[in-house]
């Protein structure tokens, strides 16, 4: 997934003046939405604390992103794996798969 262009975006986007405002409650319901699908990645109290700006939610979201994506690897990695182990290797692919569409949804409307 591209982390580093949704950051370079929102860290444009908090840097601009006009539609700052707009923006940042686009990227809040994106959040909310982002932390429904991550709850078990997320926690509530990073949830809370990232909602003050712009780059502090994209910065939660890009590093809930890189270690989903770093479980995944270890996951696949592994030799041996427990049953349960492949349920939350499978849990974990589907979640970032809809992060990735979340993120590419968001970016597509925000190079517009």
């Amino acid at each position: 997934m591209d982390t580093d262009k949704f950051l370079e975006v929102a860290k444009k986007l908090d840097s601009k003046k006009k539609g700052k405002k707009e923006e940042f409650e686009k990227l809040k319901k994106l959040f909310e939405r982002f932390h429904l699908l991550n709850r078990a990645y997320l926690d509530k109290e990073t949830f809370e604390k990232a909602q003050e700006s712009i780059s502090s939610i994209a910065e939660a979201m890009a590093n809930t992103i890189r270690y989903l994506d770093e479980e995944i690897a270890r996951l696949r990695n592994k030799g041996r794996k427990q049953p349960f182990e492949n349920v939350a290797l499978a849990e974990m692919q589907k979640t970032q798969k809809r992060n990735e569409m979340l993120v590419n949804e968001y970016l597509a409307g925000a190079t517009k």
